[in-house]
């Protein structure tokens, strides 16, 4: 199915979740534990412990600028008991996620540049944070997670419909406008709602559901989505991506999305060099090997 450039629905979409090959053991466990009410730090630790890659990961972002703690983290289990329980437990849903995504869409780098992809997932996670500790909307670990995994449809659609993808990215770059707007018109759907079936799918959290199904809302009344969204768009003016990835600043109303989220066009410019620090503290997440 993946080959095919016949156009497929989102049921037979939902469908063909079950083939890709990016859930692994680790990330089927973490699931398992966010439906278990008697799961707690010791269990998590196990599971990640048992994951060498995705420890490192964890380990590396538990000591970067982002979180700002004043001691080095030197065991999974103590990372767990110093940033928390809920927060470690997001992390490594999302790490794993994302790091088997990445796997599967090296054979399709020809189609997107997906680490050019996550580097920007990166950057809207840590705006959003910031964002979120700033206005006091949302939790800030959750909508941080929220912005690393916004864009969780478009991995998908590159894994499980290549051609078909390959051919709206060609289209938006031959003739611009927005790209869910091409996806729309060839797919019948669009990466927020892929990466919204996606996260239902996996039973991800309602608080990590909504930000990715509504990113692109025009004006978001729901906090995180509002704070996902300006993110969103902040990045893409601070951090430009290096590849076309689909994103036009120019055909999105930033000023709208700021008033959503409490914030007008001077202040955001104000803080932009603060903007750029918390996407550099939190760079040690963007290595995906």
């Amino acid at each position: 199915m993946g080959m095919s450039t016949t156009r497929i629905s989102l049921d037979e979409l939902r469908d063909s979740l079950t083939e890709l090959p990016t859930i692994p053991e680790t990330l089927t466990r973490i699931l398992q534990l966010l439906e278990d009410p008697n799961s707690g730090a010791r269990d998590l630790a196990e599971v990640i412990r048992a994951d060498a890659p995705l420890a490192s990961k964890i380990l590396r972002l538990a000591n970067s600028p982002l979180y700002q703690k004043h001691r080095t983290i030197k065991s999974v289990q103590e990372c767990v008991s110093v940033l928390g329980y809920r927060t470690v437990r997001q992390v490594a849903l999302c790490v794993a996620v994302i790091s088997s995504l990445g796997k599967a869409c090296e054979e399709h780098a020809d189609v997107l540049d997906y680490r050019e992809l996550w580097r920007h997932s990166v950057a809207v996670g840590a705006i959003a944070h910031d964002l979120s500790r700033r206005t006091g909307k949302g939790e800030p670990e959750s909508v941080f997670l929220a912005g690393l995994l916004h864009d969780l449809g478009k991995f998908v659609l590159t894994v499980i419909q290549p051609r078909q993808y390959a051919r709206v990215i060609g289209l938006r770059r031959e003739n611009g406008g927005r790209l869910i707007d091409i996806e729309m018109h060839e797919l019948g759907y669009d990466h927020s709602t892929v990466g919204e079936t996606v996260a239902e799918a996996w039973n991800f959290p309602p608080e990590l559901q909504a930000p990715i199904a509504g990113h692109h809302q025009t004006s978001p009344t729901e906090p995180v989505v509002a704070l996902v969204a300006a993110a969103d768009y902040l990045a893409n003016n601070l951090a430009p991506v290096q590849s076309d990835l689909g994103y036009s600043n120019d055909l999105v109303d930033g000023d709208l999305l700021l008033e959503c989220i409490g914030f007008t066009r001077a202040e955001a410019d104000d803080l932009a060099g603060e903007f750029k620090a918390a996407i550099n503290a939190a760079s040690p997440l963007t290595h995906l090997d």
